[in-house]
């Protein structure tokens, strides 16, 4: 579909952005559009070449830009260098009355309420939650335009650039390097689901007596309790009728002898027993419950470790020590001071490929008495944001590897409840992955 609309006052694809906060993804933007054949301007890159960096950007946008492409950040929705860049576009858009010549790229979790005012009445597209999806719809949204490209830009001349660039310190290094992840497996699990065959009368309510994880499938429970288990508590004269006995990952597969649950079934089945006795396991050992959606986090609260500190396992160093507790001052009430805790938090997934494993998901959450959350997302949020932006990977990696560590009381694996005699055999310590080059970061010596 070619459009109609005047949305060009050039040729030329404009880039800006907060510096140095955006860097890299305004860096990655450009190379993307660059290689696709968009004529693209990026103070990164300068692939105009030459010019004069104020006055240059200036007759930029006014004489050669087809779009004025806005990263939309935290930190350009106030910052003067890029709110100056976007003055002029829009005085652009308006002489001229071009339709969509700006066109916002939100890349952080910027509320929509927050967005600065020129922005506001503009449709922005979402980078937020996944940068090639975001660019995915940019393209779309440029060939829809009908910007034109140049056959200057291409994956031959950006690789020219990159060589001539230098770029010394962003390099590939043809050594290798270990990477550590958030997964940790299931090195066992127990070698018989059950799924009984209840009376037809038997509600879910009625199973809540059950103190180990469980799933009613129709008028089927599925657990890794024996029939003997699940009958000591169910009470009130109400027995398993019938009991069919499988191997947990051909029950996955979707076959159960003469029981039949279909495969996607079986695998909803198997993740929720194996995240409830995650959560049973974090509960018993002290951790609180921050309830999200259809999910939780757990965390330690105030006091429950000393020091509110975790030992680092010898995977990631061995030595150090990571607070999963702490707090910042806010101000004095009637003299006293007033604090703000953070509480490192995990949640976790179920995943069954590669293989068998918990993967831990890392989060902060805030309290004001180090035990309660605050339920205000917004100001939890607005904390979130201040609290963990100098947080690096080594932050967040060594906090949830420490916080395993600390559950398995410092052994090599712990044990998952799944019923009275049945539990999941998981390592304490993480699936790493070695890389035959590494990477030079910018900045390292």
């Amino acid at each position: 579909m070619v459009s109609d609309m005047v949305t060009s006052a050039g040729d030329m694809a404009f880039v800006s952005h907060a510096n140095p906060e955006d860097n890299d993804f305004s860096l990655w933007l450009t190379l993307q559009l660059a290689k696709r054949g968009y004529r693209v301007w990026c103070d990164l890159t300068r692939l105009l070449g030459g010019e004069d960096f104020w006055s240059d950007i200036e007759s930029a946008i006014r004489e050669g830009t087809s779009k004025f492409l806005y990263v939309l950040s935290q930190d350009s929705n106030h910052k003067p260098g890029p709110l100056q860049e976007l003055n002029v576009a829009l005085s652009v858009a308006k002489q001229r009355e071009l339709r969509d010549f700006v066109i916002p790229l939100r890349i952080d979790s910027l509320p929509y309420q927050d967005i600065n005012i020129q922005l506001s009445r503009l449709n922005a597209i979402d980078f937020s939650a996944g940068w090639a999806s975001g660019l995915s719809r940019l393209i779309e949204k440029l060939e829809h335009d009908c910007v034109r490209k140049d056959p200057r830009f291409s994956p031959s001349s950006i690789a020219s650039w990159w060589s001539r660039s230098g770029n010394p310190g962003q390099s590939v290094l043809q050594s290798p390097e270990e990477y550590v992840s958030n997964w940790f497996a299931i090195e066992s699990l127990p070698d018989v689901v059950y799924l009984h065959s209840l009376p037809p009368f038997v509600r879910f309510d009625d199973l809540k007596v059950l103190p180990f994880p469980f799933r009613k499938v129709g008028n089927l429970l599925v657990c890794f309790a024996n029939p003997g288990d699940v009958n000591q508590y169910l009470g009130n004269g109400v027995r398993v009728l019938s009991t069919w006995e499988e191997n947990p990952m051909a029950f996955l597969a979707g076959v159960a002898e003469e029981v039949v649950i279909g495969a996607e079934e079986a695998h909803r089945v198997l993740v929720h027993l194996l995240k409830r006795g995650w959560w049973q396991l974090s509960r018993s050992a002290g951790m609180y419950e921050h309830r999200v959606r259809q999910s939780s986090d757990f965390y330690l609260p105030l006091g429950k470790i000393r020091k509110n500190r975790v030992a680092v396992p010898p995977i990631a160093g061995g030595s150090r020590m990571r607070s999963l507790v702490g707090y910042r001052s806010v101000g004095r009430d009637e003299g006293e001071e007033r604090r703000r805790y953070w509480h490192f938090a995990v949640s976790a997934r179920v995943e069954f490929q590669p293989f068998p494993m918990y993967q831990l998901i890392p989060h902060i959450v805030f309290s004001t008495d180090g035990r309660n959350i605050l339920s205000d997302s917004s100001s939890a949020h607005r904390y979130r944001r201040s609290q963990g932006k100098n947080w690096w990977n080594p932050h967040w990696r060594d906090r949830t590897l420490g916080l395993v560590w600390w559950l398995a009381t410092q052994s090599s694996h712990f044990l998952v409840p799944l019923g009275p005699s049945a539990s999941a055999k998981v390592s304490s310590l993480p699936v790493s992955f070695r890389s035959p080059v590494s990477y030079e970061e910018p900045g390292r010596t």
